[in-house]
């Protein structure tokens, strides 16, 4: 405790005396029992205890709060009167002035939230305020008027309603909008009340036409600091996921990139800092406008972070904004050298955390992006034609040799040597060297103490099979498929246009397409697409087909490819099916090139083994966070200085959601609808389910729909349970999902599924399982199950199937 108050009378008493502490600079642990956050800011204090302990219980606080004699029911705790209470100088009262500066605080907040969240202009933050003036005054008037009224009615002294009219006079709404009232006003509050990371504009030499040139740097060490101040993203640091076990890898700490970096493998709670490299247009420009405001951007994020809380949009940093123009006049060279500057501290110095003892060091872990940016970055040749001798960043073919040659252990991989060793090359003959090697010049990423763009320039699954071989190939088969009179161009419509999606895949249902020549699918659109494709034209196609083949062993490369976790003895049998794809490829499409994309899949079972799981590497959602800048310029409608206004926006935002210090992370868990029901309503085999395994509870919480980690529970959907002898997988589907009652706090152990096992069988034409009801009934927890990702049910001709969102690994197997 931070004083010796016992004058505690409930929950609602203590937290109004330790808001004081808070506001003399003070940090207070939450009373309550179990809760170890930890807060400095008054306003997050009093919204935590509001949102995760909305009790008025004393025997839910800590016993450090109570003395050695008293209990939470003791009269020392219920008497007003205790003598003892005059000993203490520390008040429960919350004074005007408190009370005042913490509603402006709060208020503060909930414009920032407003205008940042919303990615509203300053204009109409300006009208909101003026309108809430308006409409106070107007409720204020009418309140004053009739309250005087009433005094007056009643013979109150004319001293008292003078006092009145004193209060409404001195109301702290109106205060609180007057301070907030400009920009400026805002702005300074926010900056000295949140933590705000400030862009820097880096000026550089003028260009050509003597126009000034600069870009915005946001300083990684300082937005580091700010992440990891917040508790749940410092718990993740200094909890790593274990080492792989059974040769199962599940992120980048399991990879051999890892274990061979002389950083990470010596010091187990180095940052692992994840950059990423892309260009985007704020605007959708034609023709000759295009370009004009393109942006070359770097995120980054922290492979400490576990993987389900990487994807969230906010843990993703804005490390830099460049016009796109300026980084072509200038080169890579100027445009990273603060960042490059800062991670060298980061390497040999290390920045200091808060309440821990010993400092942090990090180095960049890899570079994700698309191809093109990986090249920009990586100093390789931006040009993936003939015209290119090396057209890969991982090995050194030409792309005469990937028409024929699908082999990686063929070429010579790039390695630190060689790339130093053509970079000298490059600087002595220019022209020739750059075509002949691939390279352009040297990154200035290998500046740095623990990195190398030969090894931290990961491929991206998403853009290589998603936006590459299935945008390419899809349409081929689809074509060929026609031309020889399996189905027709409208068979293929209305299939796609009358499917029944189920309640997961129908976030990323596919568009029909106007024609089968191109596919104007995105990325997830056509993950979808590419898993239910078989299903959905299966019966036109003849089993066997060589060109449906195609499509086929495509979906079995992605399953492996997506999987969040992988056995590196699926990886010989990737490498078999990449290499069957190529040879069916070439031989059903003779007339067509291999495209680079293509060849890079090559390499996939080795950069697997290197990094991890590809899906930690991928772009998808970085991607996203483009979003979010195309979104806010297009409501400013100004371009003027357009990446200082970007990059202060989103700082802002960003001071926001750390300012919510213990919800940073999105719940992992949401119910969107329950009841509480009687067991004894239930149907009877559930019921036999319950009492089995030791669920005696008369009423139980019965879920109609769940989200948990991003995706969708509800009944009639399947998960998968186990693995059969025959070493296949086995589902189950979901007939209820319910929460226990009768218990202090909700857990993942008391969240359970009732499912109904399933007789299921292969099939290998359409690449789905065929199930079937068995009667059989069960009671199973999520982190009982062999995969949490549940999947839809789609029913074709009177057979139910599922399709796999991902292959599964057999966990029980030893290596």
């Amino acid at each position: 405790m931070l004083c010796n108050k016992k004058n505690i009378e409930s929950v609602k008493d203590l937290t109004v005396h330790l808001t004081e502490h808070i506001r003399n600079g003070s940090s207070v642990d939450c009373p309550v029992k179990g809760c170890t956050y930890s807060y400095g800011v008054a306003s997050s204090f009093t919204s935590h205890i509001s949102r995760s302990h909305r009790l008025n219980n004393l025997h839910v606080l800590k016993d450090e709060y109570f003395s050695q004699h008293d209990s939470p029911t003791s009269n020392a705790y219920m008497d007003d009167n205790n003598d003892t209470q005059a000993d203490y100088p520390c008040t429960a009262v919350v004074s005007q002035g408190n009370f005042e500066h913490s509603f402006l605080a709060s208020f503060a907040l909930s414009l920032l939230k407003l205008q940042e969240m919303c990615y509203l202009p300053v204009s109409t933050m300006d009208t909101i305020l003026s309108e809430i003036t308006s409409i106070t005054e107007l409720s204020l008037d009418s309140l004053r008027h009739n309250l005087i009224n009433i005094l007056f009615q009643n013979d109150i002294d004319v001293n008292i309603l003078d006092q009145v009219k004193r209060i409404f006079e001195e109301n702290v709404l109106q205060r609180s909008v007057q301070s907030m009232k400009t920009d400026y006003l805002r702005n300074r509050h926010w900056k000295e009340q949140l933590r705000f990371i400030k862009p820097i504009r880096i000026s550089l030499e003028k260009n050509s036409f003597h126009q000034n040139q600069y870009f915005e740097y946001i300083p990684i060490l300082e937005s580091l600091k700010s992440l990891l101040s917040n508790v749940q993203v410092l718990h993740d640091v200094l909890n790593p996921l274990p080492s792989s076990r059974r040769g199962i890898l599940v992120d980048f700490n399991h990879g051999n990139h890892f274990k061979q970096n002389e950083l990470f493998s010596t010091c187990s709670h180095a940052l692992q800092v994840i950059l990423y490299f892309d260009e985007f247009e704020v605007v959708n420009p034609l023709g000759s406008k295009r370009g004009i405001h393109k942006i070359a951007a770097i995120y980054f994020n922290l492979a400490n972070i576990h993987p389900w809380h990487r994807s969230e949009l906010k843990t993703i940093q804005l490390c830099l904004l460049c016009p796109n123009k300026v980084l072509k006049n200038v080169g890579f060279g100027k445009v990273l050298e603060p960042l490059i500057y800062d991670l060298k501290i980061l390497e040999n110095e290390g920045i200091i955390i808060p309440n821990l003892t010993e400092k942090l060091y990090g180095t960049v872990a890899f570079v994700s992006g698309d191809n093109l940016g990986s090249h920009q970055i990586g100093g390789f040749t931006e040009s993936f034609g003939s015209n290119v001798h090396k057209i890969c960043r991982f090995c050194m073919a030409s792309p005469e040799q990937i028409q024929t040659n699908h082999d990686p252990n063929q070429f010579e991989l790039r390695d630190e040597n060689n790339y130093k060793d053509h970079v000298e090359q490059v600087a002595c003959q220019p022209i020739s060297a750059n075509f002949m090697h691939g390279i352009k010049c040297d990154s200035p990423l290998n500046n740095l103490k623990y990195f190398h763009v030969t090894r931290g320039l990961p491929p991206d699954c998403m853009h290589d099979i998603l936006e590459g071989c299935c945008r390419y190939e899809i349409p081929l088969i689809l074509q060929k498929l026609e031309k020889g009179k399996h189905f027709s161009k409208n068979d293929v419509m209305r299939t796609l246009q009358t499917w029944k999606y189920g309640e997961n895949d129908i976030l990323t249902k596919p568009p029909v397409p106007k024609s089968l020549t191109s596919i104007p699918a995105s990325a997830s659109q056509m993950w979808t697409l590419l898993r239910l494709l078989p299903l959905m034209l299966g019966k036109y196609i003849p089993r066997g087909h060589r060109t449906f083949e195609i499509l086929l062993i495509l979906k079995d490369i992605s399953e492996i490819v997506f999987a969040p976790k992988i056995n590196v003895n699926q990886l010989a049998y990737l490498q078999s099916l990449i290499s069957d794809h190529a040879d069916l490829f070439i031989e059903e499409f003779p007339e067509q090139r291999v495209i680079p994309k293509q060849h890079y899949l090559s390499h996939y079972p080795l950069h697997i083994l290197n990094f991890g799981p590809l899906r930690s590497t991928w772009c998808m959602r970085f991607e996203a966070k483009h979003n979010y800048f195309k979104i806010l310029s297009h409501r400013i409608g100004n371009y003027t200085n357009i990446c200082h206004t970007l990059s202060t926006r989103h700082q802002r935002m960003q001071a926001y959601l750390t300012a919510t210090n213990h919800t940073f992370f999105k719940s992992e868990e949401e119910i969107l609808s329950s009841s509480v029901v009687l067991v004894k309503t239930l149907r009877h085999e559930i019921q036999e389910a319950l009492i089995e395994h030791d669920i005696n509870d008369l009423e139980i919480t019965q879920i109609s729909k769940m989200i948990k980690s991003g995706v969708v529970y509800k009944a009639g959907m399947y998960m998968i349970t186990n693995y059969s002898a025959d070493n296949d997988v086995e589902f189950s589907q979901i007939l209820g999902v319910y929460r226990r009652q009768k218990l202090e706090s909700a857990s993942n152990a008391d969240l359970f599924f009732v499912l109904e096992r399933q007789k299921s069988v292969y099939d290998e034409h359409l690449r789905a399982y065929e199930v079937m009801n068995t009667g059989n009934i069960n009671v199973c927890i999520i982190c009982d199950l062999l995969d949490s990702y549940p999947l839809d049910e789609y029913v074709q001709v009177e057979s139910k199937y599922v399709c796999l969102k991902h292959s599964v690994i057999n966990v029980s197997v030893q290596d």
